[in-house]
């Protein structure tokens, strides 16, 4: 279906950019950690054409959603400090997925299977599981009076500190987030997640900083993010062009939407709903790897 989209095919990448979107904009995650499984698994796309063309469609949501919450200029100075630790990562993490995919392939259980594959649809469930039950857990203790601990590399100083009176924390080190940075565009780069689902938690656990904060942040970042992935991605001939656009112009639509919505949400349903979603996902790429070991 790459290069040319039948009628039946269009339909269907355009309702899947248009559910994402949606859910991009409610709870500020990219909604690109459901599209990866979802074009892959169940639409059969080669999975360095699915990271690619999912990198660079997340621009078209994320610059709906930001356009939703008119951000000021006070707002940008935490995304592009983390920016430049996610700089160096979204190169490193393109890097490694070329290099898997010119490892060629494995032999598992008497069969072939692409080592990039592998490896991608391999760290996505790790990362999809420990997200999603961490957050349910998260909630759970919550809800029972038992909050988990926050702020824990808020409480690592390294010079220089500054303060972020707009995001409600005191001083918080320059170096500390741009290695947050760092490890979230390496994720961002090998797995064409535009790096919020790492994001949110990290503002919120390890940072301390509140829901609707940490999403508005996020969405700052996951757009700073996509646009680099793009670049990197387009020089490794990862991206569709035909299959980016419709899925962009359906996930546009639902980005707008869904902001609307995200505001009418506590915290804890963002972070609830966060963690199905994840599980979800997670579902999806263990299907895929029974079929690819079994």
């Amino acid at each position: 279906m790459l290069g040319v989209l039948l009628p039946h095919e269009l339909l269907l990448v355009l309702g899947c950019g248009f559910v994402v979107g949606s859910l991009s904009g409610i709870f500020g995650v990219g909604g690109s950690f459901l599209l990866v499984p979802i074009l892959h698994v169940v639409l059969g796309i080669p999975i360095e054409v699915a990271v690619g063309s999912t990198a660079c469609q997340v621009l078209g949501p994320s610059t709906a959603a930001l356009l939703a919450r008119r951000v000021t200029s006070l707002q940008l100075r935490l995304p592009l400090i983390i920016t430049g630790g996610i700089i160096m990562g979204v190169l490193l993490g393109t890097i490694i997925l070329k290099a898997a995919g010119q490892f060629g392939e494995l032999q598992i259980n008497s069969r072939n299977v692409r080592a990039s594959e592998l490896l991608v649809m391999g760290a996505y469930l790790i990362l999809l599981v420990g997200i999603g039950t961490f957050s349910l857990y998260e909630v759970r203790r919550q809800l029972v009076g038992r909050p988990v601990g926050r702020g824990v590399l808020a409480r690592l100083k390294l010079p220089p500190v500054d303060t972020f009176p707009e995001l409600g924390v005191g001083t918080l080190s320059i170096p500390v987030l741009s290695m947050f940075g760092f490890v979230t565009g390496v994720t961002a780069g090998m797995l064409g997640i535009s790096g919020a689902l790492l994001l949110i938690p990290g503002l919120v656990y390890l940072l301390d900083i509140r829901s609707q904060k940490a999403i508005l942040a996020s969405l700052i970042v996951v757009w700073i993010t996509s646009f680099l992935a793009t670049i990197s991605h387009a020089l490794q001939e990862n991206i569709d062009l035909a299959l980016t656009v419709a899925l962009m112009f359906g996930g546009t639509i639902g980005a707008r939407i869904g902001s609307d919505l995200s505001g009418r949400l506590q915290g804890r349903s963002l972070r609830s709903g966060i963690g199905w979603l994840s599980l979800i996902a997670a579902g999806l790429v263990v299907f895929q790897l029974v079929q690819l070991l079994k």
